[in-house]
């Protein structure tokens, strides 16, 4: 790779290069006016096309090869002197309007273009792309803490899950305790609180169930025994009604014998008709009280079928809870080995002597070089500065020498 100086770059940094934007502005002096003229149709804004030319009106195109702004200026003159015949060449003024930009790449902070300024150096271009490029150990190491708070969260929601379906499954299976991992280990403060907090749930669940139980089973007692009290007294009111159709077959053989009278009958049947109303009424409220221990026996079965439904719908829950932190988990894992890894290498980097070196890559015609640089190369418009972090060689006074003999 060929090599550049820092003062050749200086001389060449006024040629105009392709993508350059120039101002031509062409005036003459009238002798006969005592006056400049502007030709404004001769002047603007140019740019320097890919093959280094610039297109002027009425003289076409002009190739700028190695040219500078004042030489272009002089040779646009020039020809307009011999196109239009004049005794005298014009004054054409040829400005830098804006420069192509130079692009730095590598091992610097922020790549990417950046304006030319004339004279830029390796080092001015090196500052506007942040300068090298820095191993950040800081940050790497505030993503190691992070990965390590995050496993330590998993594995406090993961023993928490552990304990919480534990509790559930002995709810769904109506155990009278609960059978917790092996793994969560009781003589663990933490893990003994959690445990605990488990248990008492537990307790409480099981306390509620069976006092709505109680309650539901206490009101079938009372409604089994009302049936019973309206069962017996049915049975004393049918021995009653028994008894007074006896008495009305025997008033009704003594009234048509004349030996009782006409209303000692009617009281007697009115007294029947009272009796058999009071048994449908006995009979009605035994029915509304067997409707009663039905519904309550229902409701019975339905608080255990919702318990069962809603135990399971938890356990289900969790279940997916605790396989999605324990995937959550396992790449946090992997994260952190791969954290770990990538501050190792910050610290070794950090312990080795490093440098830049610089390469300006430029377009000269049809033909692409690369030179090797300095920090105080000069630029020209268009180049790529390449910059590359190497391991520094060690001087003679980082070796360690042996001791003598």
């Amino acid at each position: 790779m060929a090599s550049v100086a820092a003062s050749p770059m200086a001389a060449q940094a006024e040629a105009l290069v392709p993508m350059t934007r120039l101002k031509l502005t062409v005036v003459q002096f009238v002798t006969s006016l005592g006056e400049y003229r502007n030709w404004d149709a001769l002047g603007g804004e140019f740019d320097v096309a890919a093959d280094g030319s610039i297109n002027v009106p009425s003289l076409g195109p002009i190739s700028i090869a190695n040219m500078s702004a004042d030489q272009l200026g002089s040779e646009i003159a020039t020809r307009l002197q011999t196109k239009l015949g004049l005794l005298e060449k014009p004054d054409a003024t040829v400005q830098v309007v804006q420069y192509p930009p130079v692009y730095v790449a590598g091992d610097v902070t922020t790549p990417g273009e950046f304006a030319y300024r004339p004279g830029m150096s390796v080092i001015q271009a090196l500052a506007m792309a942040g300068g090298e490029r820095r191993m950040d150990m800081e940050r790497g190491l505030s993503e190691t803490i992070r990965l390590e708070t995050d496993l330590l969260g998993y594995e406090s929601d993961i023993v928490r899950l552990q304990a919480r379906l534990a509790r559930l499954k002995a709810e769904f299976t109506h155990e009278s305790a609960i059978e917790f991992p092996v793994v969560l280990d009781p003589l663990d403060p933490v893990i003994a609180e959690i445990l605990e907090q488990e248990k008492r749930i537990f307790a409480a669940h099981g306390n509620e169930m069976a006092r709505q139980k109680t309650g539901l089973i206490d009101l079938d007692a009372l409604y089994e025994a009302e049936i019973d009290a309206l069962g017996q007294k049915l049975a004393a009111v049918d021995e009653q009604i028994t008894r007074t159709e006896q008495q009305v077959v025997s008033i009704r053989e003594l009234v048509a014998k004349g030996s009782a009278t006409a209303s000692r009958l009617s009281d007697i049947e009115r007294e029947l008709a009272n009796l058999r109303s009071e048994r449908l009424d006995i009979v009605i409220s035994t029915m509304t009280a067997r409707e009663n221990l039905n519904h309550s026996q229902r409701e019975l079965a339905k608080i255990e079928d919702e318990q069962q439904s809603e135990t399971a719908r938890s356990l289900q829950e969790e279940q997916g809870k605790l396989e999605k932190i324990l995937q959550q988990q396992a790449a946090t894992r992997r994260m952190l080995v791969k954290s770990v890894e990538t501050d190792n290498n910050l610290v070794l980097a950090g312990q080795i002597q490093t440098t830049l070196a610089y390469a300006i890559v430029r377009q000269k015609g049809e033909e692409v070089i690369t030179l090797s640089a300095t920090e105080t190369s000069q630029l020209q418009p268009g180049d790529l500065i390449k910059v590359t972090l190497v391991e520094a060689p060690a001087r003679p006074s980082d070796t360690a020498m042996a001791p003598a003999q």
